[in-house]
């Protein structure tokens, strides 16, 4: 969700001048960009490094796909960039999620099909831009939020690449099933 559509679902409905509007917005990322300073590698969801480096040593393409501005500075601040091939971000599209444009480009700079790719999401928006542009999608977190995903995992904590695939091919045999 972009800093205006959050900021207006705050609001909700309630008046505000574009000059209100534009002070709050710049408040609120002002207090993002402080808290992202205070981020370690501590700070990494549980499960997420692990998974990182096995997909790194199985030499599989990683890219982030993040409406965020500051994406960049998160992946600094986590030392993560060792893990990620590409980077794609609020700077990168002008269409946001849910419109795929987002993954679309990020796929193109890793040079795979969508169709070859996994989006792992924990927002509904996310998971909707990644089923428009045509992605194999993981939802994290709860079957309310993700549940569209084709699988959903409660967190990365303890979620190997093989349960992905597997959790995945299930999938696959489902829609299948379905088709027929």
């Amino acid at each position: 969700v972009s800093r205006r559509r959050s900021l207006e679902l705050l609001l909700n409905g309630r008046p505000a001048t574009e000059e209100q509007m534009q002070e709050w917005m710049a408040r609120k990322n002002r207090y993002y960009v402080e808290s992202i300073q205070r981020m370690t590698p501590a700070d990494i969801l549980p499960g997420a490094l692990e998974l990182l480096k096995e997909l790194r040593q199985a030499g599989i393409k990683i890219g982030v796909g993040s409406a965020s501005k500051n994406t960049r500075t998160v992946l600094d601040r986590l030392h993560l960039w060792g893990y990620v091939d590409a980077v794609s971000d609020g700077y990168s599209v002008r269409r946001q999620k849910p419109a795929p444009d987002l993954f679309l480009h990020c796929a193109r700079q890793l040079g795979v099909d969508p169709g070859e790719a996994i989006v792992v999401e924990d927002a509904a928006s996310g998971v909707e831009a990644a089923l428009a542009g045509g992605f194999w999608t993981v939802g994290l977190g709860p079957k309310e939020r993700v549940g569209a995903a084709h699988v959903v995992f409660p967190s990365l904590e303890g979620v190997h690449l093989q349960d992905i695939l597997a959790a995945l091919s299930r999938a696959a045999e489902e829609t299948e099933e379905t088709q027929e």
